[in-house]
């Protein structure tokens, strides 16, 4: 499963965000099955002001601590996603005004981190449906 990481604002140039941001020097190239471009294993979507990188690796932005999230986030609102049906792992995390208001992380079978009312997961497939659902 890839890793999604959505920002609900309207960039300029997103790519341009991407490389300063993560202080990326991979060139982005469009990739015409998918109909979309794509720095290495991420790849760049945008519609009606959220722009989504979608990191098929899975290692990009996994395991980032909530002060990372919150320091890319800025002043925008940020949601990401990730999960690992393979090795039971799940991440979610939600940026809004500077202040985590969501953080669920489970790994291995073990949840680390569970603060925050909404939305509600009790495990790791909850936060896989949640994803498949509202952030793909």
């Amino acid at each position: 499963m890839p890793s999604v990481m959505i920002l609900e604002a309207k960039l300029k140039n997103p790519q341009e965000w991407y490389d300063q941001k993560l202080e990326n020097d991979i060139p982005w190239e469009y990739d015409e099955i998918e109909e979309s471009y794509h720095s290495g294993s991420v790849y760049l979507s945008t519609d009606k002001g959220r722009t989504a990188f979608e990191d098929l690796s899975e290692s990009v932005f996994f395991g980032w601590s909530t002060e990372e999230w919150k320091a890319l986030a800025g002043e925008n609102e940020l949601l990401y996603g990730s999960y690992s049906e393979d090795t039971i792992e799940a991440e979610f995390i939600h940026i809004r005004d500077g202040a985590c208001v969501r953080e669920y992380r489970e790994y291995d079978g073990e949840i680390e981190a569970d603060t925050g009312e909404a939305p509600v997961f009790e495990d790791w497939a909850d936060v896989c449906a949640y994803i498949d659902e509202n952030l793909l």
